[in-house]
């Protein structure tokens, strides 16, 4: 599996945690297990978008150092 796509699914998971979970624990709001199951693909589509842009932006930069450093 490549580093972006682990990263990208444990952001998901994070942030798929904070939403579904956590805010409705907090406000107090009941549990729909379709909004649960309807959480898992747009997080696991936004996390993965994290974590391809997150490894763009790092090989961005490692080129520009590189080609600073010559």
């Amino acid at each position: 599996m490549k580093k972006w796509v682990r990263s990208g699914l444990v952001w998901a998971g994070i942030l798929y945690i904070i939403t579904m979970v956590l805010f409705p624990l907090v406000d107090h709001e009941r549990f729909d297990l379709e909004k649960l199951l309807l959480g898992l693909p747009l997080w696991a589509v936004v996390g993965l978008m994290i974590g391809y842009l997150f490894e763009r932006k790092k090989s961005k930069t490692k080129r520009k150092i590189k080609h600073d450093s010559v």
